[in-house]
């Protein structure tokens, strides 16, 4: 493998650099919504704009929750590394491309027509992004040469893999049973039971 690269102004500029992205990213859900107001018919009132237009306001929030809490996910193993390494620059790449695209799935959310290819497109991509994090995680993890010197030792990677494989679940569930949908990222709830479930099996990382 090749050895970690571990100049500080290397991992600021590929850190900015994701962070940028992902503040674009979030930007972009709202451009839509800033259409929608210019387009405001005369004498609507906000009220009925808000009304006409509420499922791609829904659509707007949850991507908007759901980037926000990619984002922190990926910045709490960010402030664990001190050196980065390929593996480490291609996932946190694989993750940014999952944050660019997600505004493309959210603006078909609200179309009656969308179906199952809308929801395999917003679903797959989460679950992908949940899956470059897990790697991130599970990589970090054993890998102390990237890691930042000096602090506790490292969390369980078992949230990541729960939530990983119930997006998955989710996913083939919403394919297989189009009723279900996306009321099958419910399970998410699930994850603190798997992760119990996991740490009665497994011992901590360090």
């Amino acid at each position: 493998m090749t050895a970690p690269h571990r100049t500080e102004r290397g991992l600021d500029r590929f850190a900015t650099f994701v962070d940028a992205v992902v503040a674009i990213a979030i930007t972009l859900l709202v451009l839509p919504l800033v259409d929608v107001a210019t387009e405001r018919e005369p004498g609507q009132s906000v009220g009925e704009l808000l009304g006409d237009h509420l499922g791609q306001f829904g659509a707007f929030a949850l991507s908007f929750v759901v980037i926000a809490r990619l984002w922190l996910l990926h910045h709490a193993v960010f402030e664990r590394v001190a050196a980065y390494d390929p593996v480490v620059v291609r996932t946190s790449l694989v993750w940014v491309f999952t944050i660019v695209v997600l505004p493309f799935p959210t603006e078909l959310l609200p179309l009656a027509d969308g179906g199952r290819t809308v929801f395999a497109l917003y679903v797959g991509d989460l679950t992908l992004s949940s899956l470059a994090l897990t790697v991130l995680v599970l990589h970090v993890a054993r890998t102390p040469a990237v890691q930042r010197a000096g602090l506790v030792p490292w969390p369980s990677a078992a949230p990541s893999v729960a939530a990983t494989a119930l997006f998955a679940v989710a996913l083939v569930l919403g394919l297989l049973v189009p009723a279900i949908g996306f009321w099958g990222l419910l399970l998410q709830f699930a994850s603190g039971p798997a992760v119990r479930a996991w740490e009665h099996r497994r011992p901590r990382m360090a």
